[in-house]
């Protein structure tokens, strides 16, 4: 059974179930945050993705595994960050908005920097993979776009419904995110490669967590943003959507090896977001 066919699947209830949270006030708030909105996405869309180019020459990577970090640096943040947002006493609605954003704007940036990644870094047969852009955004929006668009639509339909759902969507987003990172190895195991890769995934995908953390509430602190402000874009900035990042690399570019450092950086953060939480609720 090909399993990678699962992942779109799983990525778009997730998507949906992050709608579910959403509302068009999100996107409306970009008026009222205008600053901060501007430094957050900036942070994720540009200084992540260049971060990450910068963690692979540090460390000269392999292909697949460079490859697999520009993957997942150029994938926006998810419902995690509003989440960790929320524990670290950062600013929730700033958080939304700019998760809400980063998903919008990442569904054209994406396939460009994978794309000059792959030509970037590919050797053998990492070259032989390319990601046509508008069939490429296309999927993206099918996997993302659409199922977040539905869940606005039940959100806006049955308030109630979604508010009680919370808590069941809060658990049923972790376990989607549990069963993705068994696929990948199950997947990768069937190729006898798991720990090879994961070793070689885990030092950058450390790096790059902690690094696009501190660049994140760097920039706001500079932009002169407060520190609940500065909270939430660190968090923006340092949280990637590790599901988007698997499915992108199984099931758009069919190379299973390339998501490893996807399915590591959604272990990694979520340790990186418990100290998040431990570091920023003692901020004045």
């Amino acid at each position: 059974m090909n399993l990678s066919v699962i992942f779109p699947y799983l990525l778009a209830a997730l998507m949906f179930g992050m709608g579910m949270t959403l509302t068009t006030d999100d996107f409306k708030r970009v008026v009222i945050f205008p600053k901060a909105t501007l430094i957050g996405v900036i942070s994720q869309i540009i200084f992540v993705p260049i971060l990450g180019l910068f963690v692979v020459k540090l460390l000269d990577l392999s292909p697949e595994i460079a490859i697999g970090l520009m993957v997942i640096a150029a994938c926006p943040g998810g419902a995690t960050s509003n989440l960790i947002t929320y524990l670290s006493k950062g600013d929730v609605a700033l958080s939304i908005t700019l998760t809400a954003i980063s998903s919008v704007v990442t569904v054209f940036t994406i396939p460009f920097i994978i794309n000059l990644s792959l030509s970037y870094f590919g050797t053998g047969t990492a070259t032989d993979i390319q990601l046509p852009i508008i069939p490429t955004i296309r999927t993206i929006i099918l996997i993302t776009a659409l199922p977040t668009a539905l869940g606005m639509f039940v959100n806006a339909q049955f308030p109630n419904f979604t508010k009680k759902a919370e808590s069941v969507l809060n658990f049923a987003s972790v376990s989607m995110i549990i069963l993705a990172l068994v696929l990948v190895f199950l997947i990768l195991q069937e190729r006898g490669s798991v720990w090879g890769f994961v070793t070689q995934a885990g030092l950058p995908v450390i790096l790059l967590n902690f690094i696009t953390l501190l660049i994140g509430f760097s920039s706001a602190k500079l932009a002169k943003l407060g520190t609940p402000q500065a909270i939430t874009i660190s968090i923006e900035t340092g949280i990637q959507n590790g599901t988007l990042g698997i499915t992108i690399a199984t099931t758009l570019m069919k190379a299973p090896e390339m998501a490893v450092p996807s399915a590591v950086y959604a272990f990694v953060m979520c340790f990186s977001g418990f100290l998040a939480v431990f570091l920023f609720r003692r901020l004045k």
